[in-house]
């Protein structure tokens, strides 16, 4: 029997071009397989929404939002005027997905994002995915803001679940003069401090979940 679908939410954080500079952000990044976690996690999470029927009076139970950052730093390549603004292919949202653009590390400050996840969830304990860049500022952050403010728990106080796919975040070499700390040890212990937060997931078990509601 095919096990009940909760509600759920799947958020892809700044995966735009900007980010694939090759020093802007640190000398080296982490997870070399995140590009390919990501768009697995996109491609099979569209494959749940198109599996599921909605209309007017019975909307998706299912929800894609994309975060966009736009810096005001002038010379940011996350700056509106830049090229780097724009998502990286293999993220580009379609027309039916949701974009909200932050200007901040948080997706929650400055934007209706815990409007349209409490719109979304109407009160049912859902599951909210979180994946995108980078491990360590914007989904750290946007995780952890997801967790206190409980977007995902019901109205009657049953908890959902925030989930963090930690192999579909990626970080980079952080440090200053002599002391640097490598990009998968970033990577590693921001993904750990979260656990207090979020679920920490893989992709490969949360793409077996997904499936799991439309076998």
């Amino acid at each position: 029997m095919t096990p009940p679908q909760p509600r759920s939410a799947f958020i892809l954080i700044d995966v735009q071009q900007g980010l694939t500079h090759p020093t802007h952000w640190g000398p080296s990044r982490s997870n070399p397989s995140f590009e390919q976690n990501a768009e697995s996690l996109l491609i099979n999470y569209r494959k749940l929404l198109a599996s599921i029927p909605s209309s007017p009076t019975s909307p998706p139970r299912h929800k894609i939002i994309h975060v966009q950052h736009s810096s005001t730093i002038a010379n940011s390549p996350l700056h509106p005027s830049s090229p780097g603004f724009s998502f990286q292919p293999f993220a580009m949202p379609l027309a039916s997905e949701l974009v909200i653009t932050k200007n901040v590390n948080s997706g929650f400050i400055g934007t209706n994002l815990e409007e349209v996840l409490r719109e979304h969830f109407a009160g049912e304990p859902g599951k909210l995915y979180l994946a995108g860049l980078t491990t360590d500022h914007c989904v750290n952050t946007t995780t952890r803001m997801a967790g206190n403010l409980k977007v995902a728990d019901g109205k009657d106080g049953e908890a959902g679940e925030v989930v963090f796919v930690e192999d579909a975040t990626a970080a980079w070499k952080k440090g200053e003069g002599d002391e640097w700390f490598d990009a998968e040890v970033v990577h590693k212990v921001n993904s750990e401090s979260l656990r207090e937060f979020a679920t920490i997931a893989k992709t490969r078990n949360i793409v077996r979940e997904w499936e799991s509601w439309v076998a």
